[in-house]
C-alpha cells in the first residue's frame, strides 16, 4: 500500500533538522555542557551495555563521584542513570581544567522481557554495574490428557 505524502518545503525543512539534531546527539550527546537553571552543566553519561543469555549488563563510569550521589531508577520500561559530580574545590588558580563536574545522566528503554524487581547495581572503582535480568521464558508444559483410564466398552 502506497501513502501519499504531500511536499511542502517547511516539511522537508523540520525533517532535516531533526535528523541533524538526532547526529548531533548520537556524537555529542543531548544537552551535551549545556547548563541548567541551576548553573551546573549537564552531560549524557556514556555507556557499555552487554547482553549474556539471561541479561543485560549496563556499565557506566562515573569516576570521583561518590556512591551515595548515584541513582538508578526503572519506570515504565525506562531506566535512569544519574550521577552528580560537584566542582573542584580549589586553593589555588587553575592552569588546566579538563576533568568535567556537574550532572551527568542516560536514559535507556529496556526490552519488555526484563524481571523489573531483580535489577541491581552495583558500584566498584569508580564504574556502576547494573544488572537487569532478562524475565524468564515461558516453557512448554505437557499436559496429560484424560480419558477413560483403560474402560472400554464392550460391543455385543
Amino acid at each position: 500500500m502506497t501513502s501519499i505524502r504531500w511536499w511542502g518545503p517547511n516539511a522537508d525543512l523540520m525533517t532535516a533538522a531533526r535528523a541533524m539534531d538526532r547526529l548531533f546527539d548520537q556524537f555529542v550527546g543531548p544537552g551535551q555542557g549545556r547548563a541548567e537553571e541551576s548553573g551546573t552543566p549537564t552531560y549524557t553519561l556514556p555507556v557499555d551495555i552487554l547482553e549474556t543469555e539471561d541479561a543485560y549488563l549496563i556499565f557506566a563510569g562515573v569516576p570521583g563521584v561518590p556512591s551515595e550521589k548515584v541513582d538508578v531508577t526503572f519506570e515504565e520500561g525506562m531506566l535512569t542513570i544519574a550521577a552528580q559530580a560537584e566542582p573542584f574545590e580549589t586553593q589555588g588558580r587553575w592552569i588546566r581544567q579538563e576533568r568535567p563536574w556537574g550532572h551527568w545522566a542516560r536514559r535507556l528503554e529496556l526490552p519488555k522481557e526484563v524481571e523489573a524487581s531483580g535489577i541491581s547495581a552495583q558500584f566498584e572503582n569508580g564504574v556502576l554495574t547494573v544488572t537487569v535480568p532478562k524475565a524468564t521464558k515461558a516453557q512448554p508444559v505437557r499436559i496429560p490428557v484424560g480419558g477413560d483410564k483403560g474402560q472400554s466398552k464392550q460391543i455385543k
